[in-house]
């Protein structure tokens, strides 16, 4: 089997980051072309089921719900769009901090991000990996904000860009404008959670270190 060392130099540096794309991008096929309604079932953060036009839903009670919204997506777009983010933010953060760090920051944020959209709008069929992607720029932010340079930033206009989407979801906008509903639990609750992991990780930069 080809070794790490013979994938492109970008894998090789972030192979968490690439991981996690490629798992969601794998879902999203066995998902979304397919219109598997039992894997939505199964990776909802609440259980339900779908019939006859109806949503019955159930009670929280398996673990793995916690993570698993995450790599539910529900068009091309959703999808390409997260990962190209994913990767943006994802990246970056696995040159400064490694592979473990990285892993273990996925499954805090998501944790975080999905517990938040549940808390925000109740019982609901929701899905994506924006919420950890806002998680991963405001770790970014504020580790630029705290020691600056640590983690190699994007450019100050893509901070822009994420920030105004979050405002224009948060006023209903994209709504309005037929584009679908939007997890604003998600985005607002993955973005304090990684401003808050980044002022702990970037304040203790010993502990966090790449291995």
């Amino acid at each position: 089997m080809p070794s790490l060392n013979s994938a492109p130099l970008a894998i090789q540096r972030a192979p968490a980051t690439f991981c996690l794309v490629a798992i969601t991008g794998t879902c999203f096929l066995l998902f979304y072309p397919l219109q598997w309604v039992g894997m939505l079932e199964l990776f909802n953060f609440v259980p339900f089921r779908a019939s006859g036009g109806y949503v019955a839903f159930g009670e929280w009670g398996d673990w793995w719900r916690l993570v698993t919204p995450t790599l539910i997506h529900f068009g091309w777009l959703h999808v390409v769009f997260n990962c190209l983010w994913l990767w943006e933010f994802g990246q970056r953060i696995e040159h400064r901090l490694g592979f473990i760090n990285l892993i273990g920051l996925y499954v805090v944020t998501a944790m975080v991000s999905n517990y938040c959209q549940y808390w925000w709008e109740g019982p609901s069929v929701f899905g994506g990996m924006s919420g950890v992607v806002y998680a991963f720029m405001g770790l970014i932010m504020a580790a630029q904000w705290r020691r600056p340079g640590w983690i190699s930033p994007p450019p100050m206009a893509v901070f822009a860009f994420m920030l105004i989407w979050l405002v224009i979801g948060m006023l209903g906008s994209m709504e309005f404008i037929g584009a679908g509903a939007i997890a604003n639990g998600a985005h607002l609750g993955g973005l304090l959670a990684g401003w808050a992991l980044g002022l702990l990780v970037s304040g203790l930069p010993g502990l966090f270190r790449s291995h």
